[in-house]
Order: structure tokens, then C-alpha cells, then sequence
């Protein structure tokens, strides 16, 4: 919409190129529909970048979901395993126990203080 300020502008721009009557009507429609079409043409350049943005965020999102989704299947994988090596451990220490030969002994492991080998059950 063309502002008072802007039509007297227009008429007084019109009036000082010669034109007069119909020309200078015809010249101001011809402004301001060049005015008309600038302000959509910056309300389209909004547009489209608002869009670019929401675009922008949504792939952003799809990504952070597609990181997440991928933590937890690892994070699954390593419970799985972990359960499946306990239950394997508990397996052959229930093989062992059929067997007889109880528990294994414990390690031994060097003693920091001595600096000589003990066992763990320091008997």
C-alpha cells in the first residue's frame, strides 16, 4: 500500500519527468506496482529462508535422532555381550563344579610393597 507521503512523492517525481493527466497517473500506477512487487518479492526472500531454517533444524533433529538411536543399539550390543559372557562364565565355572575341581585358584599377582609374588589369599 502506498503511504500519502509516498503518492505526493510519486506525483511530485512524475510532475518533474514532464508527465501530466493520464501519463502521470499511468506512471504512478506503473510506481506503485514496481513498489508492490519489491515489498512481496522481500516477503518471499523471507519466506524462503524461514522454510531453508525450519529445513535446516529438522535435518539437524533427524540427525541428533539417528545419533541417539545409534548409542542405544550400542548400548544394547554391550549388555548383550556382557550377559552372554557371564552366562558363559557361569557356564564353565557350573562344568568345573560337575567336574569337581571347584573354583579356580586365584591369581597370583605380584605384591607392590614386596615386590615378590604372592596369591591372593595370602595363606
Amino acid at each position: 500500500m502506498t503511504t500519502p507521503s509516498s503518492l505526493q512523492q510519486l506525483k511530485e517525481l512524475g510532475e518533474g519527468l514532464g508527465f501530466s493527466g493520464a501519463e502521470l497517473v499511468d506512471f504512478i500506477k506503473e510506481q506503485q506496482a514496481l513498489e508492490r512487487a519489491d515489498r512481496q518479492a522481500v516477503r518471499d526472500a523471507k519466506e524462503k529462508e524461514k522454510e531453508r531454517i525450519e529445513r535446516q533444524a529438522e535435518r539437524e533433529a533427524k540427525e541428533e535422532e539417528k545419533k541417539r538411536q545409534e548409542k542405544e543399539k550400542e548400548r544394547e550390543h554391550r549388555e548383550k555381550e556382557m550377559k552372554f559372557h557371564q552366562a558363559e562364565a557361569a557356564e564353565k565355572e557350573k562344568d568345573r563344579k560337575k567336574k569337581g575341581k571347584g573354583k579356580l585358584k586365584p591369581q597370583r599377582k605380584r605384591d607392590r610393597d614386596s615386590m615378590s609374588w604372592n596369591r591372593d589369599d595370602r595363606s
